[in-house]
């Protein structure tokens, strides 16, 4: 049976001293659960000794964000620290132990602790910079370089093939994944550990983008969708539906859409030596976890679709993507 827990972490988690702490939107439970779901995460992974250490130093890092929590007492965070573990550790071992559900649970359950880690950033380095200091073994990554003064060493470069036609690249700090929707259109996945890539459409014979008026051509393609203020995530993540009157198959304006869902909207294009580019997307992590949580994506332009994209067929591309993004999780 699966280990809820690795048992060092519980012992640390509650031996640390507390330390100076920023406002943030993060609570005791919700650190805890993160610091459960990666310490989980790395049982599934002790296989691959790395990954297995770089798993347990987040793990530790979200048990001592909630230790740090002075307005809860000893009792509560143990009390709560339970709970959790007990939630999580069921619900994993309650799937088969053969394949990749577990693993494939676990990468879901912690998109939310991408987020919040992403919006609680200086908290969460200030902490894991702290922790290197009193052990370096276990966070011998980018925290225990920086204590030392150097950088943290390259993304390992990478070119791999993925199901259905998809290739990887990693380079430096990029994560490239591509797909051709046809012969003359290319699907762009640039993300990387800054947090600041996006989706792009490229092809000869998309329509081209002007060079001016720019706005006008942006509001021509962003026809069809409308934001649901009320939908928004706690941390401010925008959501898109579709305006009145308007359903995937009379959408007039260009999009990605993911599980029949509007996943992500045009911000810019540009027309160059014969060939355009859409970039598709605010922000990576407004439409990153989309993808790699949804089952089918679908592209329009400017109301006629062009690609139609069985995301599971990708086979373990979404994992390498995450693995590739999380290296040097803060830049």
């Amino acid at each position: 049976m699966l280990r809820y827990a690795l048992p060092l972490i519980p012992a640390l988690f509650f031996a640390l001293p507390a330390t100076a702490q920023d406002d943030a939107p993060l609570t005791a439970e919700a650190a805890m659960r993160c610091g459960v779901l990666n310490s989980l995460m790395g049982v599934l992974e002790e296989g691959d000794a790395e990954k297995s250490r770089a798993r347990n130093a987040i793990a530790l890092t979200w048990f001592s964000l909630a230790n740090d929590m002075r307005h809860v007492d000893e009792a509560e965070r143990k009390a709560t620290f339970d709970r959790v573990h007990n939630e999580e550790g069921e619900a994993v071992v309650a799937l088969p132990a053969e394949g990749e559900a577990r693993a494939e649970h676990l990468l879901q359950r912690l998109d939310a602790c991408d987020e919040l880690k992403y919006a609680n950033a200086p908290a969460y380095r200030s902490m894991a910079d702290f922790l290197a200091t009193a052990d370096a073994a276990q966070f011998a990554g980018d925290a225990a370089l920086r204590r030392q003064g150097k950088e943290p060493p390259p993304i390992p470069e990478k070119d791999l093939g993925f199901g259905d036609g998809w290739t990887f690249q990693s380079r430096g700090n990029d994560c490239t994944a591509v797909k051709m929707l046809n012969p003359d259109l290319e699907l762009r996945l640039g993300f990387n550990n800054f947090e600041d890539g996006a989706v792009w459409l490229t092809g000869s014979k998309l329509p081209p983008f002007p060079d001016e008026d720019i706005d006008a051509a942006v509001a021509k393609h962003d026809r069809g969708a409308v934001e649901d203020e009320a939908a928004a995530s706690a941390d401010g993540i925008p959501v898109y539906v579709y305006a009145p009157g308007v359903t995937y198959a009379n959408y007039p304006g260009t999009a990605l859409f993911v599980d029949g869902k509007i996943a992500a909207r045009i911000v810019y294009g540009a027309t160059e030596q014969g060939e355009t580019a859409y970039r598709i997307g605010h922000l990576q992590g407004w439409i990153w976890p989309k993808l790699k949580a949804g089952k089918e994506l679908r592209a329009k332009v400017l109301g006629k679709e062009v690609g139609v994209v069985q995301l599971r067929a990708a086979g373990g591309l979404w994992a390498e993507m995450q693995a590739c993004i999380d290296q040097y999780p803060e830049g």
